[in-house]
């Protein structure tokens, strides 16, 4: 079984996407600016690559999450793309 290669914006852009995952130690508690950092990040990826429809999602699933984990709370620092 051959497997094709992973283009190389694809892979920056896993790496971009999980690399907060894997740093952060599991059972840590994440606080609001570290779980706003990662949102902001996530979403400069996505933006970066182009992927306007990806953008959208992650800016909109980003906010659902910040505001359920951190009791209705908002990353002002990151804009709607």
């Amino acid at each position: 079984m051959t497997f094709a290669p992973i283009p190389f914006r694809t892979a920056a852009l896993l790496g971009a996407t999980l690399a907060p995952l894997l740093l952060t130690s599991p059972g840590r508690a994440m606080s609001l600016s570290e779980a706003c950092g990662t949102f902001a990040t996530k979403l400069a990826s996505a933006q970066a690559s182009g992927d306007t429809a990806k953008a959208q999602k992650i800016y909109i699933e980003g906010n659902k999450r910040i505001a359920l984990n951190f009791n209705g709370a908002t990353c002002p620092n990151v804009k709607a793309p």
